[in-house]
C-alpha cells in the first residue's frame, strides 16, 4: 500500500522515489535508508539493532538505488546493499556486509550468486 511508505517516512525512514516496500519490519525506521527505485519485498526484515553480551547496539541499514532485498531476507545492522545489487529470497546479509553494486548474492550468510 502506498500509505505504508508515508507512514515509515513519518517515523523517520529515508525513502526515495519509486520505492517498492512490502515489509513493515523496520524496527528503528530512522536508521533505514531506501534509495530511489529500491525494493524491499514481503517478509523482509531490515534489522537495525542487535544484542551482544546483553548490550544493544544500533546502526544504519542502506538499500541503495535500484537494489533489491528479495522476499523473506534479512539485512542486519551496518549493512549496505549497493546500487543495482540483488539479494536472493531467504538470504541473510550479515552485520557490516557491503554488497557490491550490480551483483547478485544468496544464502545464509550471503555469498556470490553465480
Amino acid at each position: 500500500t502506498p500509505s505504508l511508505v508515508w507512514w515509515l517516512r513519518a517515523l523517520g525512514a529515508q525513502i526515495g522515489h519509486g520505492v517498492w516496500c512490502e515489509s513493515y519490519w523496520l524496527p528503528e525506521a530512522d536508521l533505514v535508508h531506501l534509495g530511489d527505485s529500491s525494493t524491499v519485498n514481503r517478509g523482509c526484515v531490515v534489522q537495525t539493532h542487535l544484542f551482544q553480551d546483553r548490550v544493544m547496539s544500533l546502526d544504519e541499514v542502506t538499500v541503495n538505488d535500484g537494489a533489491t532485498l528479495a522476499a523473506n531476507s534479512v539485512a542486519l545492522p551496518a549493512s549496505a546493499i549497493g546500487p543495482g545489487a540483488t539479494v536472493a529470497p531467504g538470504s541473510l546479509v550479515m552485520r557490516g556486509d557491503r554488497v557490491p553494486p550490480s551483483t547478485s548474492w544468496q544464502g545464509n550468510p550471503i555469498e556470490p550468486w553465480l
